[in-house]
This record gives structure tokens, C-alpha cells and sequence, in this order.
């Protein structure tokens, strides 16, 4: 091996490794009802779901793509997330899925900026709409912005819309070929029912049932809540 190559592979370790520990910081974090993981085949992709807990966008299940730059994290280019499906939402671009982050992210700032305060910005603009909406000041959405202004009732209709259609594909099947892409299966009582009674009683840590190895395990028909995430 070439000093080039060694130099070239050390870069692209250390690299990784730098994802890898922002993906763990994850763990500290308060980000109930948003999960991620990274793409088996492309740690510069992770694959995301967006439960939404309150607010206007209640019961939505938003899936979202998070894309890192080649260099990250040692460059200016803020990540890129796009949402999956319709997303009917003032900084969310109706053409590409495209979220707006230049208002909070105008560029990335290595050591300071971490992905994790990029989910806690997904949450935050749907969870805190009406309060993030009060100060934003671009938008990628011009119609669903006007609509919020000038016809609320109208502009929650729509906001109604997309949230049945979110509920809608919670159970449809991966896009890509990817072990690590989140998948939901429709509840079964028989095997997830005795999970979700241990849950209720605080006893998750002592349930017998094995579940699946990977990613969010099921969500429960109708509910659209997680009832178990998988390392």
C-alpha cells in the first residue's frame, strides 16, 4: 500500500468514526418520537421517522432521509433531510421534500453544530409549529405558507390530509435495498401483545419475546406509536 492509499484510508476511518460518535450521541439526547439509523450501505445516509406527538401535525408519521456531505463533518455544507412522502408543511418543499435549515443551520460548524440538534429542529417545527412559524422568516412552501396566514382553517385541512396519508404508507415496504431502512409490521397480538402489556406494567426489560434485531419492531394498528426500539 501506498503512503497515498494508507493516508487515504486513515482519512476515510477516522471519517467514519466521527459518524459513528455522532450517531451514539444520539443517546443522550431527549428525542422521544423521532428515530434514525444509518444506511448499512452508506454511513452518509441515514434513514429517519418522525412520530408526531402534539400540535397541528398530531398522529403524523413523517419518513425522512438524511444525507451527509462527503466531508462531513469538516466542511461548511449543512446535511440535507427529505421527507419520504407529501409533506404539506411551510418549510418543507412541495416539489423535492426538501426541509428549509438555513435559518437555523446558515452553515455547519464543526465541533459546535451536531446532527442531533438537526432532528431537535425536525421535531421542533412540527411539535412547536405555531411557535416556530411566529419568528421563521424563509419558508419552502409558499401556498401552505399563505394558507397559515390568511385561512387557518383551511391551511389545518390540509395539515389533516397529510397526516392520513402519512398514516397511510406506515406499513409500506422499503424503497431501497437496505437492511438498516426502518420497517413497521402490522400489530399482531399473539406476539406483540404480550411487549405492549409488559410495557404498561414497567416491565419492558423483562419480557421473553424475542424481537426482531434491528430498527423499530412494530406499531400498533390504528395508534401509530412505537411500542419498541431496536438497537
Amino acid at each position: 500500500m501506498t503512503l497515498d492509499s494508507y493516508d487515504k484510508l486513515l482519512g476515510t476511518v477516522l471519517q467514519e468514526y466521527k459518524i459513528l460518535t455522532e450517531y451514539k450521541r444520539l443517546q443522550s439526547e431527549d428525542l422521544g418520537g423521532i428515530y434514525v439509523i444509518p444506511s448499512h450501505e452508506n454511513s452518509f445516509v441515514w434513514f429517519g421517522v418522525l412520530f408526531v406527538r402534539s400540535g397541528p401535525y398530531k398522529n403524523g408519521v413523517f419518513r425522512f432521509t438524511l444525507t451527509l456531505s462527503d466531508k462531513f463533518p469538516n466542511d461548511s455544507a449543512v446535511p440535507t433531510v427529505v421527507f419520504q412522502s407529501e409533506t404539506f408543511h411551510p418549510l418543507v418543499c412541495p416539489y423535492n421534500g426538501t426541509l428549509e435549515l438555513s435559518e437555523a443551520f446558515a452553515k455547519w460548524k464543526t465541533g459546535e453544530n451536531h446532527l442531533w440538534q438537526v432532528l431537535k429542529f425536525i421535531q421542533y417545527v412540527f411539535v412547536h409549529f405555531e411557535e416556530y412559524m411566529a419568528v421563521a422568516e424563509l419558508t419552502a412552501n409558499n401556498v401552505a405558507h399563505e394558507l397559515f396566514q390568511q385561512s387557518r382553517a383551511d391551511f389545518l385541512q390540509r395539515v389533516e390530509e397529510c397526516v392520513r396519508l402519512s398514516q397511510a404508507k406506515v406499513y409500506d415496504p422499503a424503497p431501497v435495498q437496505d437492511r438498516n431502512y426502518i420497517v413497521f409490521e402490522q400489530f399482531d397480538g399473539a406476539v406483540h401483545g404480550p411487549v405492549l402489556e409488559s410495557m404498561k406494567q414497567g416491565r419492558a426489560n423483562e419480557v421473553s419475546t424475542t424481537p426482531p434485531s434491528s430498527g423499530l419492531s412494530w406499531v400498533k394498528e390504528g395508534v401509530f406509536q412505537p411500542l419498541s426500539k431496536q438497537g
